[in-house]
């Protein structure tokens, strides 16, 4: 699978305390990422896939494999709907 890569030109974000707001530039609907989708959009740097992603969170993370799988693809495919992410390519 192919790196993800954000799109910068399609929000613009901010650190706030212990989370980070986005606001979609499209639509300028606000996001706040906490918790896990906060470090994986920490994560997410142009250089890692899916697998390097959920190997992170396990890391990172002490959850069941199949839960932060689950939560990393939901993540995944929220941020790509928004557009702030390139489109996922599946194999």
């Amino acid at each position: 699978m192919a790196a993800i890569v954000k799109r910068p030109g399609a929000f613009i974000e901010t650190d706030v305390d212990d989370e980070i707001v986005i606001v979609g530039l499209d639509e300028g609907r606000f996001y706040s990422l906490e918790g896990t989708g906060r470090a994986v959009w920490r994560l997410i740097d142009g250089t890692r896939d899916r697998a390097a992603l959920l190997a992170l969170l396990q890391r990172d993370f002490d959850a069941p494999h199949d839960i932060l799988a689950a939560d990393l693809d939901a993540f995944l495919s929220e941020v790509a709907s928004a557009g702030f992410i390139e489109p996922l390519v599946r194999p």
